[in-house]
């Protein structure tokens, strides 16, 4: 009997103690780990939980193959794969997991490495939006929502470059991309080559804010009006992209180059030691009120730049010695002002000589990018070609799709659904002009096409 309650106690002690420690890299407060989408990956790969064959988007394509789970660690691994989809000539493919279930706000964290190739390789960690319907957030029509927390090895003039980007679509006509970008400050980068080390790279989401981690560090917050349109419910994805040179843009889609032999460096693989995912115990979304930063915990230790909320207003722990005390009561925190229910944030930047600047480089840590097409996600696979037509009409899409083709006088000469990717068949069509429209859960377009 005394056996049995020792083995007992010595189990209970266990599973506290990996509780325990089972806490977000450098951010306080109460946290909920979510099961749906964390993993230690110590069990193969779990498809209840994650798809790793998703629909393909892009110059490159998905396959499961790519995709595997031993000795603890997820590796999804890219190569050389000369292949047709569509009708078109690729070169590449790679491996992915995406949550089959949606999330909406949380703390995401993944300890990982990156891939020993570099350049034309990208590991991501990330979220998208499928499906959604139109949101008007502060007069902007948002259809599509993408966080990217983070992209590393895409810069090809400096591997240690290391991105996040905030994105979204409206569900315009063409539609409309709106990517803002935070990188890595100085043009240097962090202090060290990501390929060569495991590191913990962390987003905290919430409402009206969006803030990005490395081992624990905050180096970027992201432009807050652009991180209050990100509400709509997303996928959670693990990644390992392609990047130039292999492939180009040429009228602002991306296009496969021509790889004839496999190049040096492939396959190329990189490795997951986990990914979790926390909300605030409660589950509150922080961004307003007294959830602005996490609640002050009167048996907490901390260290420089930590942020607490208590009586209506945030703090900073301003002491270069790790402590405690009450905020209000003691002159080791900086007030910061009251907690705010508006979606405002204040964009925090280290300039030189700061304890991040060994990580983040002299410069500005805030410098912005904004284009109509950067991101990376499948709201904009919408291709129709070749035109002219002359046998056979390709349309490559993302998910549940639909095709209606229209003759000059506007007559509907078919109307079809169909799933990623078609082909029509014109061989019997008359010679001249059609209207083609396609649409995706995401979104539409139209276009003339001539019949040869």
């Amino acid at each position: 009997m005394m056996k049995k309650n020792y083995l007992f106690w010595l189990l209970a002690l266990l599973f506290s103690v990996s509780n325990y420690a089972q806490q977000p890299v450098g951010i306080g407060g109460n946290w909920t780990l979510q099961p749906d989408f964390s993993d230690e990956f110590n069990n193969g790969l779990n498809t209840n939980k994650w798809d790793h064959n998703p629909n393909d988007w892009g110059p490159w394509s998905w396959e499961t193959r790519h995709t595997k789970v031993n000795n603890g660690k997820l590796k999804l691994t890219l190569d050389w794969d000369r292949h047709t989809r569509g009708g078109k000539q690729l070169y590449f493919t790679s491996g992915i997991i995406r949550s089959k279930k949606n999330i909406k706000y949380g703390y995401f964290e993944i300890r990982m490495k990156g891939a020993p190739r570099h350049p034309g390789v990208c590991p991501a960690f990330w979220t998208y939006s499928i499906g959604q319907t139109v949101k008007v957030i502060n007069g902007q029509r948002v259809k599509y929502n993408e966080i990217d927390f983070p992209e590393i090895q895409q810069r090809k003039r400096n591997v240690k470059l290391i991105d996040w980007n905030l994105i979204r679509a409206d569900d315009a006509r063409p539609q409309k991309r709106t990517s803002v970008r935070e990188t890595t400050g100085g043009g240097q980068g962090p202090s060290f080559d990501p390929r060569n080390a495991y590191h913990v790279y962390g987003c905290l989401w919430e409402s009206g804010s969006v803030k990005f981690y490395i081992d624990g560090r905050l180096v970027a917050t992201a432009n807050a009006s652009e991180a209050a349109l990100q509400q709509h419910q997303q996928r959670l994805v693990i990644s390992l992209g392609l990047r130039e040179p292999f492939y180009e843009y040429r009228n602002g889609s991306r296009h496969a180059v021509v790889t004839n032999s496999r190049p040096s460096g492939f396959p190329t693989t990189m490795q997951v030691d986990y990914v979790r995912t926390w909300k605030r115990a409660g589950g509150g979304n922080g961004g307003g009120g007294t959830a602005c930063a996490p609640a002050w915990k009167s048996g907490a230790t901390y260290a420089l730049k930590d942020e607490v909320s208590h009586n209506g207003k945030k703090w900073r722990w301003k002491s270069r010695t790790n402590g405690n005390c009450t905020p209000g009561a003691c002159g080791r925190w900086k007030n910061l002002g009251a907690c705010s229910s508006s979606n405002k944030t204040v964009t925090q930047k280290t300039s030189s000589g700061s304890e991040f600047s060994n990580y983040i480089g002299n410069g500005d840590l805030n410098a912005r990018e904004v284009s109509q097409d950067i991101g990376f996600g499948p709201s904009g696979l919408l291709n129709i070609y070749p035109n002219p037509a002359k046998n056979e009409l390709y349309i490559d899409s993302d998910g549940m799709s639909s095709i209606s083709i229209y003759d000059i006088r506007g007559v509907r000469i078919l109307n079809k659904q169909f799933q990623d990717r078609t082909t029509v068949n014109v061989r019997n069509f008359a010679k001249g002009l059609y209207l083609v429209k396609v649409a995706n859960e995401v979104t539409e377009t139209s276009k003339k096409v001539v019949v040869d």
